[in-house]
């Protein structure tokens, strides 16, 4: 992604931002952006997690609406894989 590219995301996070009566956008920084990937593999229970997708240290809900910032598109996700056992 070139810097103009970066440039119009945050400029268009921004905007969506003010439109809603949010808070400015900021980056995480390296602890924030680290918090999630420590959660799921420390604290959260492996059956609660596994294979599911994840965000600010809890499994994501799938959002599908207009203009979401938070959670995962359905299409984003695979359908689950079958058993081999047939379960």
């Amino acid at each position: 992604m070139s810097d103009e590219e970066m440039d119009a995301l945050v400029a268009s996070l921004e905007a969506a931002n003010a439109a809603a009566g949010l808070p400015p956008f900021t980056f995480k920084s390296i602890p924030q952006g680290a918090a999630t990937s420590v959660w799921a593999a420390v604290v959260a229970d492996a059956d609660a997690v596994g294979g599911r997708y994840c965000e600010d240290c809890h499994v994501a809900e799938i959002v599908d609406s207009e203009g979401m910032r938070d959670g995962v598109r359905s299409y984003a996700l695979d359908a689950p894989a079958p058993r081999p056992c047939g379960c």
